[in-house]
C-alpha cells in the first residue's frame, strides 16, 4: 500500500497523538493515512526526507516529503482548503516558521508529556494507519 497522504510523527508524543486526533476528526473525506516513525513500513520510499523523521512531523503529499512547518501548512490546507486563515503563515520566511516549530519540537516532551509506548488507534480509524 503506497497511501497518497500519510502523515509521520512521534507516537509517544502526547503534543503529537493530540494532532493526529484533530485530523482523523476533521478529515471528513479519509484523505490522510498515519503511521508513527516508531512502526513507518520498511517499504515507505524515505527518500527525500531532509531531516531524521524523529526530530519533525512528516507529510508525504503526492510523492513528495515535507516536513517541520511546511508540513503542517500543507496538512491544514488538506483540510480545510487554500483559503484557510492559517495559510497566512505561508507569508512568514520558512527560517523564521521553522525556528519557531523547532523550538516546540525539542521542548514537546517536556511540555506536553510523553507517553511510555504508542497510543492504538481507535477501532474505527485503525484501517488508516499503517505500520
Amino acid at each position: 500500500m503506497k497511501p497518497s497522504q500519510l502523515i509521520v510523527y512521534d507516537g509517544t508524543c502526547i503534543l503529537c497523538n493530540r494532532f493526529i486526533q484533530f485530523v482523523l476528526k476533521k478529515d471528513k473525506n479519509t484523505h490522510f493515512y498515519f503511521s508513527s516513525y516508531q512502526g513507518l513500513p520498511a517499504e515507505i520510499d524515505q527518500q527525500g526526507l531532509q531531516i531524521d523523521k524523529e526530530e519533525s512531523i512528516s507529510y508525504l503529499r503526492h510523492g513528495k516529503w515535507h516536513q517541520r512547518s511546511a508540513a503542517v501548512l500543507f496538512i491544514y490546507r488538506d483540510i480545510f482548503g487554500k483559503l484557510h486563515y492559517m495559510q497566512l503563515a505561508w507569508l512568514v520566511p520558512r527560517f523564521i516558521r521553522d525556528f519557531l516549530y523547532d523550538i516546540i519540537a525539542q521542548n514537546r516532551h517536556k511540555w506536553f508529556g510523553k507517553q511510555e509506548s504508542c497510543l492504538l488507534p481507535d477501532p474505527a480509524f485503525k484501517a488508516r494507519f499503517i505500520g
